[in-house]
């Protein structure tokens, strides 16, 4: 994955705490584009729909946890 990008897709309606969507988009080393729409279930702690790549949502969730969107998890 190269040059990899997330935003907030915040004005998608009525607000909702519980859950974050945001557009990423990505060039993978084919040169080919790839972009789509993640979300994020605050409750739940977990990305819900579709399965994506393991890269994909470490790179989310660090982007999520800079923004201070949610919390760092707590380590025992």
């Amino acid at each position: 994955m190269q040059k990899l990008r997330f935003d907030f897709f915040d004005d998608s309606g009525p607000a909702n705490r519980n859950r974050i969507l945001m557009f990423y988009s990505f060039e993978t080393e084919g040169h080919l584009q790839r972009s789509g729409i993640l979300h994020y279930h605050i409750d739940e702690r977990r990305f819900v729909g579709p399965r994506h790549d393991a890269e994909l949502t470490a790179a989310a969730m660090d982007f999520l946890t800079r923004t201070g969107r949610v919390q760092e998890p707590q380590t025992a």
